[in-house]
């Protein structure tokens, strides 16, 4: 049955309710209002950052607000998530520490999660006084010792709430009433914070000490339920009350987003990375923010010898003109007849694109394609289907010039039970899902996902955004020894058997961004990190649950990611970021005027190889994070680095693994040079370093950016489909490098050749029978995956 009949109207209050996949009229959303440039912000709404507000409201609120004021954009988003010492070995901060006496004093870190445990004594001095100066908690109401501050950032509106405490006020509550301390049942946000800044004393002498010990913290619980959900103008908020409390200090300041999801069009469009980026850049010295590249880099398989692997979260098909693609999605069992969820699709295309968007079950064609400015709502079989095809309108997602479409799938369905999208027209689709309810990835399944997918392009979102550092996460440990002195050695992690330390996680998310920009912009350790435990995430405490809780780890030891009574492990791009953001601290204390993309290009510079196993090199980005690296690159100026590059230690790294046959669609590469020593190579005469190409084009010439890090990007011409590009980068007229990519429409012609289908995609007539009726059963070894 039609809701809504197609057309170019705005999306109205229902549409938007099911697209959130919020029934209940009367229930509260919150959206990130973009308002014009210069205004003032207006009564009833939240100031967020230069240029963006926040509004909370029904969806009737909502649609209303768009309507009276058309010259606002409104943004919104389904949730988004956390993304969840050997350490050391990996990024030499103990030398970096010891060689410049940096240990992060002066400056601010702001760790904007699930809470943060004020008892934990990594996270107090010596004297038992918090390190925490400043802390905002969403979850609760007003406080009330800070009546202007808690005004200024809503926490007095009657749909938000939220508390302001000083460090005064929290070693008064730990002291005394510790009812109204804030707290972190979840136990992520506390273990983020000590990785950035703890400094340890939880251990005599210290242990387990986060990259910057001396940092000063400003703590946010951005989560206001205990589900884990994160709104996005509850990251802006919290982001502000971050930058404006120690502007107020007179300190710099660095913000780790240990959060995001996979809804957006991964083009840096979205309002919440605008918004981010607006508070950062050349205009704004001594702030940076650090963002978790995402946990959804996992593909899966084999399922069936019958249906096409792997598994994951994204895929990218080829529409040629006047033909119909298929690309099915799979919901998987999740071990009870019916599935109640939500299925978030986001199509993305390029500019010159022209898809029309439907929607088909498992009897075949469900719900015809709607043309590009078109959207609509169904509702058929207990399942409610909104599409919005290049709807750019006040109230909807698509940013104007994203050229992307949404599909949302809610209801309930006989569980297994298989989707598809169809598209018609021409061009190329990128398409990622998030999944919400019975799929939630981490509730006993895996997500809603497309058969042969890419690890390739799962980088996440905020993290998708240029102008914010993205961090993908390396393999931290592979054994340990927990609290009862049980030795335990990982024997699988992902496709790795066994699992080699310095290689790449297997779940962090890959680049490029849909913009053809690499990403990450660096890697760090992430897979089985020691930091603090909260203590209300003790799972000897919480009846086993929680982010500590081992028991999918090691099955009968449900205790064994706990090493002792303050500290455990834990994995995910979410433990990579704080270990960047504390050696953005460290910068910040030697230089407080660096922005954002000088303290960027000083990590790039010195990063290094990893030494372990990368599956794809787009999970790496220029490279991993090595402090020493970074060391020698701002000593240049006084002391020598090596002059003569050596083929065996310099690498180049691509964007992409492919080139697409479109002379404006570039990948983009970067150049590391070092000595046969390992050391950054620079003070050479640039006449003796070229850059040659066969089978395409040089679109960027070879820039120097810092000691040891250059830029450059090719292209291929049309028509060049199924051939190759070779790129050479010589030195003093010797070969240095020498790297091939192959050229392809999408990445399933790389993989698998020319094909009638692009990706899972079928060619031809709209009448023609799925290729695939897809089921999939939810298998894990208990060693393969965590997600945090």
């Amino acid at each position: 049955m039609l809701v809504s009949a197609p057309g170019r109207a705005q999306v109205d209050a229902g549409m938007l309710g099911r697209v959130l996949g919020q029934r209940d009229p009367g229930r509260p959303l919150s959206i990130v209002v973009e308002l014009p440039a210069g205004a003032a912000t207006p009564p009833g709404l939240t100031l967020l950052g230069p240029g963006f507000a926040a509004f909370r409201g029904s969806a009737q609120t909502v649609a209303a607000l768009g309507a009276a004021h058309p010259d606002w954009r409104l943004d919104w988003a389904p949730p988004r998530r956390t993304l969840l010492n050997v350490a050391d070995d990996v990024t030499r901060a103990v030398r970096f520490r010891d060689f410049t006496g940096l240990m992060g004093k002066g400056v601010v870190v702001g760790i904007v999660d699930t809470g943060f445990d004020p008892k934990h004594p990594d996270l107090r001095d010596a004297q038992g006084k918090s390190r925490v100066t400043w802390a905002l908690d969403l979850s609760r109401g007003p406080y009330g010792k800070h009546p202007d501050l808690e005004s200024e950032y809503g926490c007095t509106a009657p749909a938000n709430g939220c508390a302001v405490f000083s460090g005064a006020d929290l070693d008064e509550l730990i002291a005394g009433d510790s009812v109204q301390l804030p707290r972190d049942t979840l136990g992520h946000g506390t273990h983020v914070a000590s990785l950035a800044l703890g400094n340890g004393l939880s251990d005599n002498p210290p242990k387990y000490v986060g990259i910057a010990p001396e940092a000063t913290m400003i703590g946010v619980r951005v989560t206001r339920t205990g589900d884990g959900a994160i709104l996005d103008p509850d990251v802006l908020l919290a982001t502000r009350f971050v930058f404006e409390r120690a502007e107020a200090l007179g300190l710099p300041a660095v913000v780790n987003l240990s959060l995001g999801s996979d809804f957006g069009g991964h083009d840096g469009l979205t309002g919440l990375e605008r918004g981010l980026a607006a508070s950062v850049g050349p205009e704004h010295p001594g702030r940076a923010i650090v963002v978790a590249a995402g946990n959804s880099g996992g593909i899966y398989g084999p399922i069936s010898q019958s249906y096409p692997e792997p598994f994951g979260i994204h895929t990218e098909v080829h529409v040629p003109r006047a033909s119909s693609v298929r690309v099915p999605i799979v919901a998987p069992s999740v071990g009870k007849s019916s599935t109640q969820a939500t299925i978030y699709v986001w199509i993305s295309g390029r500019p010159g694109d022209a898809l029309s968007v439907g929607v088909d079950d498992a009897d075949g064609e469900w719900i015809e394609p709607l043309p590009p400015g078109e959207g609509a709502a169904y509702s058929d079989k207990g399942v409610e289907v909104t599409i919005l095809n290049q709807v750019v309108d006040d109230t909807s997602p698509i940013a104007s010039g994203s050229n992307g479409a949404v599909v949302v799938i809610e209801g309930t369905w006989k569980s297994g039970a298989t989707f598809a999208i169809r598209l018609e027209g021409h061009g190329t689709a990128r398409l990622w899902l998030q999944s919400e309810g019975d799929l939630a990835p981490g509730a006993g399944s895996p997500g809603a996902l497309f058969p042969r997918a890419s690890k390739e392009g799962t980088i996440g979102i905020p993290a998708s955004n240029a102008e914010l550092i993205s961090v993908g996460a390396t393999v931290n440990r592979i054994a340990w020894t927990d609290r009862a002195q049980h030795h335990l050695a990982l024997e699988k992690l992902g496709n790795m058997s066994p699992p080699v330390s310095d290689s790449a996680a297997y779940f962090s998310g890959a680049g490029p961004n849909a913009l053809g920009q690499m990403k990450p912009d660096l890697v760090a350790p992430g897979a089985f990190v020691i930091g603090a435990m909260s203590t209300l995430a003790d799972p000897s405490k919480n009846g086993g649950a929680g982010i500590f809780a081992g028991s999918s780890v090691c099955g009968d030891q449900p205790d064994c990611l706990v090493v002792d009574d303050f500290h455990a492990l834990s994995s995910g791009t979410s433990m990579a970021a704080p270990i960047v953001t504390g050696a953005v601290a460290l910068l910040f204390q030697r230089d407080p005027k660096l922005d954002q993309n000088a303290v960027r290009t000083l990590l790039q510079a010195g990063a290094k190889a990893l030494g372990g196993k990368v599956p794809i090199e787009q999970q790496v980005g220029p490279g991993e994070l090595d402090l020493v690296g970074t060391l020698a690159v701002l000593g240049s100026d006084d002391s020598p680095l090596g002059s003569l590059p050596d083929r065996n230690e310099s690498w180049v790294a691509f964007a992409s693994s492919y080139v697409h046959p479109d002379p404006s669609w570039p990948v983009e590469g970067v150049l590391q040079l070092r000595s046969a020593e390992e050391r950054v190579v620079d003070g050479f005469n640039p006449a003796s370093l070229a850059l040659e190409v066969d089978g395409g084009r040089v679109t960027t010439p070879l820039t120097r950016v810092a000691p040891g890090l250059w830029r450059f990007s090719l292209s291929a011409d049309a028509k060049t489909g199924g051939s190759q590009l070779t790129a050479r980068v010589v030195f003093a007229g010797e070969p240095l490098i020498i790297r091939t990519l192959p050229i392809a429409v999408d990445h399933s012609l790389v993989d698998d050749g020319a094909d009638a289908r692009g990706g899972c995609a079928v060619a031809g007539s709209r009448d023609l029978p799925w290729w695939f009726l897809i089921s999939i059963v939810w298998l894990l070894s208990r060693n393969t995956r965590k997600r945090c």
